[in-house]
């Protein structure tokens, strides 16, 4: 086969993500909550609250984990308003944020208060009902 006879592939259309998922970029509790759901975001989470801020190295060489790793696990974080990062030249360094995490625990807090009224972002549940579409 010559280079010019490369098959051509039909172009794919775009993944698109989940709605509430962090892709979709949304700030509720969901994408907040799905930040936390992983032991290593839970070990860098843990490492932070004993630190006012920490290199990103470091957090790699502690979680032992790679950079790129590293990095895809704090996007994560980050998207879910877990923690802030900032740039000093090549570094980047990280912290928690203290404030957008309080806010979150609050919203769970009302969410799932005795007698509290239902969110007003959030749909009301449905009763789950056997056989019935």
């Amino acid at each position: 086969m010559q280079a010019t006879d490369t098959p051509v592939r039909a172009a794919r259309p775009p993944r698109r993500a989940l709605p509430g998922s962090i892709a979709a970029g949304a700030s509720d509790l969901s994408v907040h909550f799905e930040g936390l759901a992983n032991p290593t975001r839970l070990l860098i989470v843990e490492r932070l609250a004993g630190a006012s801020e920490m290199r990103v190295s470091e957090l790699a060489d502690f979680c032992q984990v790679s950079q790129p790793r590293m990095s895809w696990h704090l996007r994560i974080l980050r998207k879910a308003q877990v923690i802030r990062t900032r740039r000093e030249g090549r570094e980047v360094f990280c912290r928690l944020d203290r404030d957008a995490i309080a806010a979150h625990l609050k919203s769970f807090t009302r969410l799932i208060a005795f007698g509290g009224a239902p969110s007003p972002e959030l749909p009301a549940a449905q009763p789950i009902t056997e056989g019935a579409p």
